[in-house]
């Protein structure tokens, strides 16, 4: 794990999270540290994948109480910088977190996860007649 984040913040990270969890690894940090923008070269110290809730709060508490910044990390599709972490940020992945559950057609509804995509919700409504309002170009890797 790179120097610059906290020791006491990575020993914490390693006993409170399956061992999947994260990533230092050069490949990693380059992939999930940017956008589409590319204007920036991507510097972040870690790559987190959470797979609950309880797993994003539990490590937005950490950050937080170790006073290292974090950059929440979708499609990575944006235009506009968003997704950038240059000064060796922890980057939240939510590509883990892609579960959808049934569509309440009673209500015209669906619960799913902050790293769905898309084109995958469209898909899911779509089956029972529904339609889903956000479309974006990009939405074969935009994430909810």
């Amino acid at each position: 794990m790179p120097a610059t984040l906290p020791s006491e913040f990575a020993s914490t990270l390693k006993g409170e999270f399956p061992s999947d969890f994260s990533s230092s690894a050069r490949d990693d940090l380059e992939t999930f540290g940017r956008d589409w923008t590319k204007v920036h070269t991507p510097a972040p110290s870690l790559v987190c994948w959470p797979r609950t809730t309880h797993e994003v709060a539990t490590l937005v508490r950490l950050c937080n109480r170790h006073r290292v910044a974090l950059v929440p990390s979708g499609g990575r599709t944006g235009l506009a910088g968003g997704a950038m972490a240059r000064d060796g940020e922890v980057v939240l992945s939510l590509q883990r977190m892609r579960r959808m559950e049934p569509v309440d057609l009673q209500g015209m509804t669906v619960r799913v996860q902050a790293g769905a995509v898309t084109q995958a919700v469209h898909e899911h409504v779509a089956a029972h007649g529904l339609f889903w309002p956000v479309d974006f170009a990009s939405k074969g890797s935009s994430q909810v």
